[in-house]
């Protein structure tokens, strides 16, 4: 494979060996011709809970190329609007020989290149030292009970929801949750949501967690459009779930959430996270696959769900405290109220719950704090304008063929979403067709039921008449 050279690359990161007591990553900075050397380690000590006796290598592998991904990303600035940042990773490995074929190479960069917009280069050389502890320490037995589920676990509410209704829908299996991240605050929560759920649940959850931490990070300026932050957990997930024996990886995120659509025409590119888009999700399944030797994939078994819909078993057995624990938001803040409420995340919270009929005991800036600085009403009004388009795209007709043919006029991405994964999905095209429009049917539905609510939110810290004259036309 033709390899770009460094002089071209707008980043380039030589790593030295990914290592639980830390390695060097020197990152230089050809557009300012500046170099930094940064040190980065990853606790993989939890993988001691497996079922494999020895620790695959090419396993060890997929956890250096997703610190190395985790590394770059947050390392480089890429800008959604300018040229694309190219971005050139140096990695030892353990089995460069599989990592530097032009067939995997060509699956991790489009996967890179679909979920950050930015262009990556990998050049895998031989490492050569015995490897992170783990590795060298063959389990004599294996104690762990047996594991239905391996499942990302974030501490957001999507993956709460999912987990309780997957826990209530069968009472035979078992879960295991895995956790990942560099922020502390992230890393508690996740567990504390985990204690909270295991008095109603005994025998039938573990949790497992591999951080990764910058040595010195308040030293470093850190990219804070994190567009590759759900490829690498993504990784980490498939490396625990295949020490588990397992071959599939399941996620849980509502349907409106992981497509993603654009809220406006002019709203393109990157503006729009990918992180567990369907096609996502099938890109790294390969990826996976191809590096293993062996069918892999990543499932959302919640695909076709809203996000109320995921909360309805909470809010059946008025499990109110629960939801109050996780986080949604895109920026949230170190001092209480930590959830801004304005966000699309956090609006699209408010409305699940709202929906679902779910008491939100969460707190919130708005309404609950002092109005912040900026304008609260961006997210809310691209929100209330998808919706409005939605609806009336769906309404064209009652006939299935026409709603699909108006709503991919619109939306032509839902068009390769059916045609490259339904059959993954166990579906045939107009199977696919019909719960996606159902989904989006529902989305609308749950808006006209709670759009009141949710206004009562912001107008609440509108005090200026003419403010409000104008906040409620944009949003009509």
């Amino acid at each position: 494979m033709e390899r770009q050279s460094k002089q071209t690359s707008d980043f380039t990161l030589l790593f030295e060996s990914v290592m639980s007591s830390g390695g060097n990553i020197c990152l230089y900075d050809h557009s300012r011709n500046k170099e930094s050397n940064v040190r980065i380690a990853v606790d993989d000590s939890a993988f001691s809970c497996r079922i494999q006796k020895e620790f695959p290598s090419i396993i060890a592998d997929l956890i250096d190329l997703a610190v190395a991904i985790h590394a770059a990303d947050r390392l480089t600035f890429q800008s959604l609007r300018q040229q694309q940042t190219q971005i050139h990773v140096v990695l030892p490995i353990r089995h460069p020989e599989i990592l530097n074929q032009s067939s995997f190479q060509d699956k991790l960069s489009s996967l890179l290149g679909w979920a950050t917009g930015s262009r990556w280069i990998f050049e895998f050389s031989q490492r050569v030292d015995l490897g992170r502890v783990v590795e060298q320490q063959p389990l004599l037995t294996s104690s762990d009970p047996y594991i239905n589920e391996v499942v990302l676990w974030s501490g957001g509410l999507d993956a709460l929801a999912g987990l309780y209704t997957r826990l209530k829908e069968n009472h035979q299996i078992s879960f295991m949750l895995f956790g990942t991240g560099s922020n502390d605050n992230s890393y508690a929560r996740q567990g504390q949501i985990f204690q909270a759920l295991l008095p109603s649940f005994p025998n039938r959850l573990n949790l497992c967690r591999v951080p990764i931490r910058f040595s010195e990070s308040n030293l470093h300026i850190k990219n804070k459009i994190s567009r590759a932050r759900g490829i690498v957990f993504t990784l980490l997930g498939s490396a625990c779930a295949y020490l588990m024996g397992q071959q599939v990886l399941h996620l849980y995120e509502n349907g409106i959430g992981a497509v993603n659509l654009p809220y406006r025409k002019s709203a393109v590119g990157l503006d729009h996270s990918r992180s567990v888009h369907p096609l996502t999700l099938l890109r790294v399944s390969d990826l996976v696959s191809e590096l293993v030797g062996e069918g892999f994939r990543v499932q959302n078994p919640f695909l076709f769900w809203t996000k109320a819909e995921m909360c309805q078993q909470l809010a059946k057995d008025m499990k109110y405290d629960l939801p109050a624990l996780t986080i949604s938001c895109d920026s949230p803040h170190r001092k209480q109220p930590i959830q801004c409420g304005y966000c699309s995340s956090c609006i699209l919270r408010k409305q699940a719950l709202a929906a679902s009929r779910v008491e939100d005991q969460t707190y919130y800036i708005v309404p609950h704090n002092d109005r912040p600085v900026s304008d609260i009403r961006l997210y809310l009004q691209n929100m209330l304008t998808q919706v409005s388009t939605l609806k009336g795209l769906l309404n064209c007709s009652e006939n299935a063929i026409s709603q699909w043919e108006s709503l991919t006029r619109r939306f032509p991405s839902l068009d390769d979403i059916v045609d490259r994964t339904h059959g993954i999905e166990g579906l045939t095209p107009p199977e696919m067709r019909k719960n996606l429009i159902r989904l989006y049917q529902t989305y609308v539905l749950e808006w006209d039921a709670v759009e009141p609510q949710i206004l009562g939110d912001f107008l609440s810290q509108v005090i200026d008449q003419p403010i409000i004259q104008d906040f409620q036309m944009a949003i009509q």
